[in-house]
């Protein structure tokens, strides 16, 4: 049996090992609450996330101000928008499933290799997405942005991950995300080496140490 190249695999969580199926899982928010899921209001409610989550991502405001703030203009009057924030969460638990390629691969790599999780995101649909797939013994650490109060691809967060891995040689460490500047050059940064996941082919602007387009294309790499 061949060594493995890598003696860690880190992993990015949404749209790497799971799909975030944020349009579903609004519409049945909203309707749930009594709301028509209405083109208007899913374009509302995508752009003002879209503006919270960068103030969020540099650090001009905190979780709980997004999370009730990106519901508020919906919430029937009297009800605390936190309400309808989790029931959105609860929505992407339910409705989450792994991406093409993710199980078999991650059954291939578990028996072989260490394997962690960074994930920019918060506690509640990280954790029981994982928990749902019985998943959530497979990967230690897992680092949460939420928990952690850092995001990616801040030096801090996989400067914390490497601590509780106790410390490996980054170069043989694989960090495998589809965001290049959060997932890639933010692992790169640390000396890490990276895996682009980019099913669709886009161009990007990274340089990776590999990039697969499906993947079971991982396996190889990581094993040999």
């Amino acid at each position: 049996m061949n060594t493995p190249h890598y003696d860690w695999v880190l992993f990015d969580l949404d749209e790497t090992l799971l799909d975030f199926p944020v349009g579903k899982a609004l519409e049945q928010t909203l309707q749930l609450h009594g709301i028509v899921a209405n083109e208007t209001r899913m374009s509302e409610y995508r752009e003002l996330n879209h503006r919270l989550w960068g103030q969020y991502n540099s650090g001009e405001i905190d979780a709980q101000h997004l999370q009730q703030t990106r519901f508020s203009p919906f919430v029937p009057e009297g009800m605390d928008p936190l309400m309808m924030n989790d029931t959105f969460l609860q929505q992407i638990i339910a409705l989450s499933q792994p991406l093409d390629g993710v199980l078999e691969t991650l059954l291939q790599l578990k028996e072989r290799v260490s394997m962690g999780i960074i994930t920019n995101g918060f506690s509640l649909p990280q954790r029981g997405r994982l928990a749902k797939l019985g998943w959530h013994d497979w990967f230690a650490p897992l680092i949460i942005s939420d928990e952690v109060r850092v995001t990616k691809p801040a030096a801090a967060i996989f400067e914390q991950s490497l601590a509780l891995m106790g410390r490996p040689d980054p170069a043989r460490v694989l960090m495998v995300g589809d965001n290049p500047k959060t997932d890639i050059a933010g692992a790169a940064a640390m000396g890490l080496a990276t895996c682009w996941y980019n099913p669709q082919g886009q161009a990007g602007d990274c340089a990776p140490t590999h990039e697969i387009r499906h993947f079971t294309h991982l396996a190889e790499i990581v094993l040999g």
